[in-house]
């Protein structure tokens, strides 16, 4: 089984990749974290 050229991923295609997931992963988990430390004044 041969990868063809476009199959393949190019160096600077990672980097694009990891920024686009700190771009979606940062705020998401800012609103986990704040969900959560609101959902602990209910509990108190």
């Amino acid at each position: 089984m041969q990868q063809t050229e476009d199959a393949q991923a190019r160096p600077g295609q990672w980097l694009l990749v990891a920024v686009a997931w700190t771009l979606v992963g940062v705020p998401l988990l800012w609103g986990v974290f704040m969900t959560f430390q609101k959902a602990m004044l209910l509990f108190k």
